[in-house]
């Protein structure tokens, strides 16, 4: 599919953004489960308190001599212990649902080109074939803004294709990128990054909570302490997942790019002629323009999915960014043409 140098270069870049988000991840849990265990513990401890105030047949001093038998090691390790037990049912299961309800939106909309664009499916179907993977589900979908995907694995592969891309790009055009995202599912680059967007997300999740507002109650000693422990615990969680979020965005973006490389050579290899990526690449971009919708963070982040970056990105520092220059993959893929030809 993509010739030696590309894959050594997705591979070194695989596995520098698997070390990186690993370590990110680690962190990224420990926070989660921190919180989380925090607020049970917290809870309890509290609960105590006040109820031994005005229902529980026993002294404040006596809830304080219990509470002390305790050390604060002792209270922080059983408060990340239960965090950790709460982690699957609090995030990891909603952030995976997320990644695969989007997936699966992405994948199962629109109709299937075999009915309205048997042209389309037909270069699907023989591209496949020369790439050596089985044919792929190819979907069009009713949206004007041009952009692609690819979805699923090497044996369950799903390409989708907008309707403005299909009206936009030439026969010769459209074939370039349906190899381009073919290129992708041959790579086995997609549930990669699957997983690379796990710890995002769920970074993106620990750290959406709102800043606590300062309410009538809190004017009451007891409460007021309460709530400057929250409005702490929020600023800290807050800085922390900021520097956790950025970090994996960094680890997606490095293999982001070198995928997108890896698939823009498969794709020149595969249709013998770069040119027509090239073309399609210059002209998609010059009919790109900022999504209608107001996306949330994650549907944000999987635009690296999209063969090109869902919005103009250009004011991110480069480590950021998931794709090349359109102009850089030009000049690529035309320096490309002797060499594929010969």
């Amino acid at each position: 599919m993509v010739g030696t140098r590309a894959r050594l270069s997705l591979g070194v870049r695989m596995v520098v953004a698997l070390g990186a988000v690993a370590v990110v991840t680690a962190s990224i849990v420990l926070v989660a489960a921190a919180v989380a265990g925090g607020v049970v513990v917290g809870g309890v401890i509290l609960g105590l308190y006040f109820l031994s105030l005005s229902v529980l047949p026993v002294s404040n001093t006596a809830v304080t001599d219990f509470l002390s038998q305790f050390s604060a090691t002792t209270l922080a390790g059983g408060a990340l212990l239960v965090g950790c037990c709460l982690l699957p049912t609090l995030y990891l299961r909603s952030v995976r649902a997320e990644i695969g309800a989007f997936k699966t939106e992405l994948g199962t909309t629109g109709q299937l080109a075999v009915d309205r664009h048997p042209k389309i499916a037909a270069m699907a179907g023989r591209l496949a074939q020369q790439a050596g993977i089985p044919e792929p589900t190819v979907r069009i979908v009713t949206r004007m803004r041009p952009e692609s995907y690819a979805l699923g694995s090497r044996s369950d592969g799903t390409i989708v294709l907008t309707r403005g891309l299909v009206r936009a790009l030439s026969d010769d055009e459209i074939e370039a990128v349906v190899a381009h995202e073919i290129s992708h599912l041959a790579n086995g680059d997609g549930r990669l990054m699957g997983h690379l967007l796990v710890p995002l997300v769920l970074a993106e999740h620990v750290g959406s909570d709102e800043r606590p507002t300062l309410q009538p109650i809190h004017t009451v000693s007891g409460v007021l302490f309460v709530y400057v422990g929250r409005l702490l615990t929020w600023a800290v969680v807050t800085a922390v997942t900021t520097v956790q979020l950025w970090c994996c965005l960094g680890g997606v973006a490095l293999f982001s790019r070198g995928r997108e490389v890896a698939a823009d050579r498969g794709a020149a290899e595969l249709t013998g002629s770069p040119s027509s990526l090239a073309s399609a690449l210059e002209t998609l971009d010059g009919g790109r323009g900022r999504p209608a919708e107001d996306l949330r963070g994650f549907k944000r982040s999987a635009g690296a999915l999209d063969i090109l970056p869902p919005a103009d990105v250009t004011d991110l520092p480069r480590p950021f960014r998931t794709h090349p220059s359109t102009e850089r993959r030009v000049r690529r893929l035309r320096a490309l043409v002797g060499e594929i030809e010969t």
